[in-house]
């Protein structure tokens, strides 16, 4: 969650430099995605659940084929 934390940090921060001169400092960015990160969160979570399953079943239909 680490990594993925950190990107969306760099790309809320890549939104609001756009158009300025100045680029947003790190900091500030962070403030700023936290608004919007539990609903990224959740998003993350509910696709790696999807590829968890996902691999679960071919591997089950894997093991049922031979």
């Amino acid at each position: 969650m680490r990594k993925d934390w950190f990107e969306h940090v760099q790309k809320t921060r890549k939104k609001l430099s756009r158009g300025k001169k100045v680029p947003i400092a790190h900091v500030a960015a962070m403030k700023a995605a936290s608004v919007t990160w539990p609903t990224v969160k959740a998003k993350l979570i509910r696709k790696r659940e999807r590829e968890c399953k996902k691999l679960a079943k071919e591997k089950l239909k894997g093991v049922a084929e031979e």
